[in-house]
């Protein structure tokens, strides 16, 4: 089951032009079988079988947490980084 996290453990930043989603205090499985999925509200970061995370991208009075360029970042890589505590994956946008 995916689970909510609290924009105060993740960090949404471009790093060299390449969005990248950091988790903290996350432990996640190996990089394969992982997904991104991009909307104007919330972030889907689906893994292997029962791992998963839901992460809002607006704070309650609509500001977005995503940095400025974000959407784009994302189009134009088709993929965004994941970052888990040492794990890190590379994870292609689905839609």
């Amino acid at each position: 089951m995916p689970e909510f996290l609290e924009p105060n453990r993740v960090d949404l930043s471009l790093s060299d032009g390449i969005p990248t989603i950091t988790l903290a205090g996350v432990e996640v499985s190996a990089g394969d079988g992982w997904s991104v999925l991009n909307r104007a509200t919330l972030l889907v970061v689906d893994g292997p079988g029962d791992e998963g995370f839901l992460i809002r991208r607006l704070e309650g009075n609509g500001t977005d947490l995503t940095p400025a360029g974000w959407d784009d970042a994302v189009s134009d890589r088709g993929y965004v980084t994941v970052v888990a505590g040492r794990t890190r994956i590379v994870a292609p946008v689905v839609s």
